[in-house]
């Protein structure tokens, strides 16, 4: 049953009917009320919710178990939906899903006993009874057939799709002509399918047990439990080890874009958590090396798809069979064995063993998928189950998601620890890579190169030892970032790699330059520790700052102290001498505006006029962007270049020149704006964080804004607009109607600024 505590939470302010369908009593009168109630005059008790579908401020649909009380008779039991949008609330049959049309006529008895004499079932057998079993909106439901005493069989189950199912149909006859041996796929074979109905129909698995229930029955020996794990392990890989027709491979990109679909719910329920899941999509979104081979995949492989039938696990539910890299059946197996362990943790030992037993029986069968790979769908897996929690609408486990969704930030951890963008660990054989970048990835040649730089590690014992090279991130034909494992107490260290030598020794002087100046008396100036230049490779060494990413902390209890840490960071670099060669030239920056104009309409000609009118005001406007010149600029300033622990401390030096203060300070509110935009729920916090961050800064510089702010923020707001449409930029990257929608939200920002209404400015 839902937590009464689910009432109070408001979740959903668009839906305020929403917490009467979470309401067991409450809905009960309401379903007794309904056509449902009074079509028979039947009482309608709700059990408990059976699924649930919440589009937040639009729709939420809620299944419930209901029992139909009729007097003397036996009770039925069957399923209603309670649906919500704003201003309305109804209720229907489960089988009256306009998703599923043909339901309804699979639980009409006359009619589907006509279909399943069809198909030659039952012959002269009568269905005395429908039963909906399990039933997921819109999507699929299955229902058992109660035939009368005496027939044989006496139960048949009807699964019933959403979509067409004769390409699974034809999988699973493919699987069926197999024939029977020892490494042939257990799999539970339809009797028939009848298309009309999108149905299968399955027969009743006489003697059979559930799996988890004896895989997890702790009153059973450890060693007969891991000895089913094998078996589970051994039946995917004898799926995997057969060539049948199924559809186009599935990759773990389109995974990730399937994710994105949690993200609005994530930031309504737990919106300290929604940096941490989009940014966790990001990664998964920015993989560039390919799926390797792929195989025929259950989809949703875990241990409720598996029965076990005369001793032998039987693998059933194969309705998201595709072509996929193993590791998406083996990653997916694992996390819900994780989150087992999480949500129970008296299982959380044996689930430690079980895993490479699990392993090992895959092994006994075929060759297991790569490590990486497998952490890569085992952390997309995780992800899915996060999302999953909140719209259900069931707080009970919410206390938990957090510890699932660092298990899955940490398997994705092949980045830089303040990287500004991520990307997989990629092959450094990768067109456009120099070959110089293969040379930094080797781990012996840069433990030499980097012995004399490795001096801070140097506790008097043996030389530091590098263990692991990753490439982490790049921006190609221009930078690379290496990070490098070292041995002992796994301490890393930062390898950038520059293809302008020059670029990369000047970024080096200024790093050292902030380093010794904050060393000096300005302790707020936080910056990575640089290490030295190695010239052969272009490549600046340095020591990652400590603390978060202020996008991972900017909505939780210290925010308000963040801010004011961003501040103080930005305002001793601009009061800083930081001597610098390079300067704001407006002339080029027009030149930017206008190239950025024209992707922007290129992607979306609907927007067009909107990029040009900021473009050309900028133009007219040019003598406010170079009224002042002289003082140390970041350029590139907003919250995932800031880290903060007890103070700021900043990354990512290539853009520093010569220029206006105004132009970080709009730089940083409009990345605010576009965080805003991804956070529609949280859009008020985040402008009063920017308001914070504003005062601090004039507090602390004297600063008082004028005309200048809002021109340097139609210009921030025209580059992210490009970025969008570039699919460039602060993860993640949306795709679709997500990027459009950004992308015009982050026009339309630009030109309010221009038109005097910019958010705060007051």
């Amino acid at each position: 049953m839902i937590s009464s505590r689910q009432r109070d939470l408001g979740l959903d302010p668009g839906l305020p009917q929403l917490s009467t369908l979470l309401d067991l009593p409450a809905v009960s009168k309401l379903y007794e009320g309904s056509s449902l109630g009074t079509r028979s005059g039947l009482g309608v008790r709700a059990r408990q919710v059976h699924d649930v579908s919440h589009q937040p401020s639009i729709r939420c649909q809620v299944a419930h178990e209901l029992t139909l009380e009729r007097g003397d008779d036996e009770p039925l039991e069957t399923i209603g939906v309670g649906d919500v949008r704003p201003g309305e609330l109804i209720f229907r049959p489960f089988h009256e899903d306009p998703d599923l049309p043909w339901l309804a006529e699979a639980v009409d008895l006359e009619k589907v006993s006509r279909h399943l004499e069809a198909l030659a079932l039952a012959p002269e057998c009568r269905i005395v009874r429908v039963v909906p079993v399990r039933y997921k909106l819109g999507s699929r439901c299955l229902l058992r057939f109660d035939l009368e005493v005496g027939s044989v069989p006496r139960v048949l189950y009807g699964k019933i799709l959403a979509m067409d199912g004769g390409p699974l149909w034809r999988t699973l006859i493919a699987l069926r002509d197999i024939g029977p041996g020892r490494d042939t796929p257990r799999v539970l074979q339809p009797l028939a399918y009848c298309a009309d109905l999108h149905m299968f129909l399955l027969p009743e698995v006489a003697g059979s047990a559930e799996f988890r229930v004896l895989a997890l029955n702790t009153t059973t020996a450890s060693e007969a439990r891991l000895q089913w794990m094998r078996k589970a392990g051994a039946v995917l890989a004898n799926l995997h080890a057969v060539r049948v027709p199924t559809e186009p491979p599935r990759r773990i990109t389109a995974d990730a874009e399937d994710l994105l679909r949690f993200s609005s719910l994530v930031a309504r329920a737990a919106p300290t958590l929604a940096l941490s899941f989009d940014e966790a999509i990001g990664w998964l979104e920015a993989l560039t090396d390919e799926d390797p081979s792929t195989v025929a995949s259950h989809g949703a492989f875990r241990t409720d798809q598996l029965l076990v039938e005369g001793g032998e696990p039987l693998m059933i539910d194969l309705d998201k069979v595709c072509w996929a890299n193993p590791a998406r059946d083996v990653g997916n197996f694992l996390a819900y064995l994780r989150w087992k362990a999480i949500r129970e943790p008296h299982h959380s030992s044996f689930i430690e063993a079980a895993i490479p037993s699990f392993l090992e029986g895959y092994g006994s069968v075929r060759a297991l998928p790569g490590e990486r790979w497998t952490a890569r769908y085992e952390a997309a897996s995780m992800l899915k189950i996060v999302g999953r929690r909140f719209r259900n609408l069931d707080v009970r486990q919410w206390a938990l998601v957090p510890q699932l969704l660092d298990a899955a930030r940490a398997l994705l951890a092949h980045r830089a620890r303040n990287g500004s963008q991520v990307g997989a660990a990629v092959r450094a054989t990768n067109r456009g890579t120099p070959t110089a970048v293969g040379v930094a990835l080797d781990v012996g040649g840069m433990t030499e190169r980097l012995r004399t730089l490795l001096a801070p590690f140097d506790d008097g014992g043996a030389a530091p030892v590098v263990t692991r090279a990753d490439l982490i991130w790049r921006k190609p034909d221009h930078r690379w970032t290496i990070r490098y494992t070292l041995a002992g107490d796994g301490d890393e260290i930062l390898g950038k790699m520059y293809r302008d030598a020059g670029s990369g020794r000047w970024v080096h002087e200024i790093m050292r330059w902030l380093w010794d100046y904050a060393a000096s008396g300005s302790p707020e100036l936080g910056v990575p520790r640089p290490l030295g230049w190695i010239p052969e490779l272009s490549m600046l060494v340095y020591l990652p700052v400590g603390g978060r990413v202020l996008g991972d902390a900017i909505l939780d209890e210290r925010a308000a102290t963040y801010m004011d840490l961003a501040a103080a960071w930005l305002s001793a670099l601009h009061r800083s001498g930081l001597p610098l060669d390079r300067a704001f030239d407006v002339g080029n920056e027009l030149a930017n505006l206008r190239a950025w104009s024209s992707i922007v309409g290129d992607r979306y000609p609907d927007e067009a006029a909107a990029a040009d009118r900021i473009s050309r005001r900028l133009s007219e406007r040019s003598s406010e962007l170079g009224a002042e010149s002289g003082r140390p600029i970041h350029k590139d300033f907003h919250y995932q270049h800031v880290f903060v622990t007890d103070r700021a401390s900043v990354i990512d030096f290539d853009e520093f020149r010569l220029g206006d203060p105004n132009f970080d300070l709009a730089h940083f509110c409009a990345y605010l704006t576009l965080l805003g935009c991804r956070l529609p729920a949280m859009a008020d916090v985040l402008g009063r964080h920017r308001d914070r961050f504003l005062v601090a800064y004039s507090r602390q510089a004297g600063w008082h804004m004028d005309g200048r702010f809002p021109v340097f923020y139609a210009y921030s707001c025209l580059k992210i607009a490009r970025q969008l449409c570039a699919g460039t930029g602060v993860l993640p990257r949306p795709h679709a109607d997500e990027q459009r929608r950004q992308t015009s939200a982050m026009l339309a920002a630009g030109i309010a600024s221009l038109d005097g209404g910019l958010p705060g400015a007051s």
